[in-house]
């Protein structure tokens, strides 16, 4: 049976109205790069747009680490760097360039320190001072995020508290800060919401510290297990949660002798990104060009609304998908020097969302497929989770090594025999070589 290639994705809609596919160099298989079998979805291409997915491509041949999460960190560090001055407008709210990602892989597998250390290393250089004063650690408590970007005390003239109220906060540990936050008198949760927002911060107590135009973004990493233990719906009921972009990553190349990126290529980005860093800086309100503005209206917004209809833990985890889609374009166009979203910028956006959410499904394990038959599973899960470049021959050698070729065998022709998995040919070299697909049943 031949199949066409399925969406990235099966449980939200793709992005509208999107261009001819892009050529995966990521995720797909390619001459001499060796990938290990991934446990999880796949991003849209579309989500590697403009200057920072080129970023993302000239950095990915120098680290293991996932390319969506380095993604992730960039964008999250970049909107921190822009500082409160862009902002968009959607309805009577005011929405800074701020975005949090919750990066969430194995704990060996999963490369989140890799990706933010790529980043990291890429925009320090570009401003070195950002990240000796501005970049944090340690969210412990609401006082304790007041405390880092405070006011001055106006009755003491030698107390000039935080000029710079850029934030940007990496949780290496987010489980011990979830932890936290549910502790009894934890004020943490609710000044999280209010710093999300852009909001002036404070706490009525005995010191009434308070905090003006705030502008911290955060990125945390967390393993799948530990999220779902410690994530119960009345937690996330609270609003705090929903704030996060959940962003599946898995280890996605091997690279046993790497030494990184070359102090010449560093140099080269890091001077590029000095010039979109002081250039957004200067931008003020960020508005949609009339075609993205169409785009908007007819198509994403529609398909985003349409999740508000649902409730339970999936629902509530991206409650914040519409809002979250155009922090993320004008992130995106912040990047390319714009200060108008264009529908390249859009679809991207909308992309990365979507791959969002079928990371929280994923990680929440709310999507089911099951035959009774745990390799058949195995097998099954690994087809979906390859997405439209397929599973090979071998990933499925080893995925299941240590079986013999008449078990392997057994297991391909049971799998085609389930609705919506098939075989197709792709061309080489040499032979065809023959992948595992799948296409959700319509």
């Amino acid at each position: 049976m031949s199949i066409p290639a399925p969406a990235h994705t099966t449980d939200h809609p793709a992005p509208a109205a999107a261009p001819p596919a892009v050529q995966d160099v990521f995720y797909g298989p390619l001459l001499g790069v060796d990938r290990p079998t991934r446990p999880g979805p796949v991003p849209d291409m579309a989500v590697f747009q403009g200057w920072a997915g080129e970023t993302v491509r000239q950095l990915d041949p120098s680290t293991e680490a996932d390319p969506v999460g380095v993604l992730a960190n960039l964008l999250s560090a970049a909107g921190a760097m822009f500082g409160s001055g862009p902002h968009l407008r959607i309805g009577n709210d005011r929405h800074p360039a701020l975005i949090w990602a919750l990066t969430v892989g194995a704990t060996a597998a999963g490369r989140k320190g890799a990706a933010t250390n790529t980043a990291r290393l890429l925009l320090a250089a570009a401003e070195p001072e950002f990240f000796k004063t501005n970049a944090l650690t340690g969210l412990s408590s609401g006082e304790g995020l007041i405390q880092a970007v405070r006011d001055g005390d106006p009755t003491k003239d030698d107390d000039p508290g935080v000029i710079d109220k850029r934030c940007w906060i990496v949780e290496s540990e987010y489980g011990v800060t979830m932890a936290r936050s549910r502790r009894e008198g934890n004020s943490l949760g609710g000044i999280l919401r209010q710093a999300w927002n852009g909001e002036d911060l404070g706490l009525m107590n005995r010191d009434a510290v308070r905090v003006t135009a705030p502008h911290v973004a955060i990125i945390g990493h967390i393993s799948p297990r530990e999220l779902r233990a410690k994530m119960q719906d009345t937690e996330m009921a609270g609003g705090t949660y929903n704030r996060y972009l959940p962003v599946f990553v898995h280890r996605n190349l091997i690279l046993a002798e790497s030494r990184g990126a070359t102090p010449q290529l560093v140099d080269n980005l890091a001077s590029a990104w000095r010039t979109v860093l002081r250039d957004a800086r200067q931008a003020g309100e960020v508005t949609m060009d009339e075609t993205a503005r169409a785009l908007w209206r007819e198509d994403v917004y529609p398909a985003l609304c349409g999740d508000e209809d649902g409730d339970g833990p999936l629902a509530e985890f991206t409650a914040r998908a519409a809002p979250y889609t155009l922090r993320l374009a004008m992130v995106y166009a912040l990047c390319d020097h714009q200060q108008q979203i264009n529908v390249e910028h859009l679809r991207a956006a909308h992309a990365l969302v979507a791959y969002s959410r079928a990371s929280a499904a994923h990680v929440l394990g709310l999507v089911e497929h099951t035959t009774g038959d745990r390799k058949l599973d195995k097998l099954a899960a690994a087809v979906r989770a390859a997405g439209p470049r397929g599973l090979t021959g071998d990933e499925v050698y080893r995925l299941f090594k240590k079986s013999s070729k008449d078990e392997r065998d057994r297991l391909i022709a049971a799998l085609l025999q389930i609705e919506g998995y098939g075989s197709a040919q792709i061309p080489g070299t040499g032979r065809h070589a023959t992948v595992l697909l799948y296409a959700p049943p319509t």
